[in-house]
């Protein structure tokens, strides 16, 4: 987690010096700038790529001693679509459909009578994303231009677990719809035919996703579920936008 705040505060900062330099227009003439209609377009579409790590965050009943932390964090990928309608010079707003990937585990501890008193638990999910985000571009400096980003996300998981599964090391069921806020920091390089972007993403998750009915074909395994009070996702991504 420090490593994501370090890069969210060099990109922050990268953003702050840019607005600054809003009236140095001799910057913006020392170059040739490539790909100017791209700003200009009532709408435009392109693609993006990433990567993420999710993990939850738990709110603990007090039902039972059982305490979980985040485990070992696993890379999941994103693929998904861009498309942007231009509303002014520096708004935009955007859809961005996609698939995510992504692995979670959880690690239980205080559980009796198993090895070190620890159990992992592991989810995986697919989703289906679907963010609306409002784009606040800077002013453009030569072929380059940051930007910050923020709306709500419907993510719909096609890997959710309905059942208790043992075998696989899950332990909790999880529901498939979940509502996000997700904001973003990130900078537009203006290449010759396109523009390349690399933006930093976060996701909080706003639903309790815990279904906390326990699962009668597979008893034995209440007291993980009893152990929580609320849980929520959250997700980092680091996309690669090409528009």
């Amino acid at each position: 987690m420090r490593f994501i705040f370090k890069l969210l505060a060099i990109t922050a900062l990268i953003f702050s010096l840019s607005c600054k330099a809003k009236g140095q227009e001799v910057l913006r003439n020392t170059s040739i700038l490539n790909y100017q209609r791209g700003d200009h377009t009532f709408m435009h579409f392109g693609f993006n790529l990433g990567v993420n790590y999710m993990d939850y965050r738990m709110i603990f009943s007090g039902k039972n001693p059982l305490r979980a932390e985040a485990g070992k964090l696993e890379v999941g990928f994103l693929v998904g679509i861009i498309s942007e309608l231009r509303v002014t010079d520096d708004l935009g707003l955007r859809f961005l459909p996609g698939l995510e990937f992504a692995t979670r585990r959880t690690i239980f501890t205080h559980v009796p009578e198993v090895e070190e008193n620890k159990m992992e638990n592991f989810n995986e999910s697919v989703y289906i994303t679907l963010p609306f985000m409002m784009k606040y571009k800077a002013k453009r400096i030569n072929n380059f231009r940051p930007y910050m980003a923020a709306g709500p996300s419907l993510k719909y998981d096609f890997h959710g677990h309905r059942t208790i599964d043992p075998e696989r090391g899950v332990y909790l069921r999880t529901k498939p719809v979940d509502v996000f806020l997700e904001t973003a920091l990130g900078c537009d390089f203006y290449l010759p035919y396109f523009k390349f972007g690399m933006e930093l993403r976060f996701a909080w998750g706003l639903t309790d996703i815990l279904v906390k009915k326990h699962d009668l074909k597979n008893p034995g395994y209440e007291m993980y579920t009893d152990a929580l009070k609320k849980m929520k996702a959250r997700m980092f991504t680091v996309c690669f936008n090409f528009e």
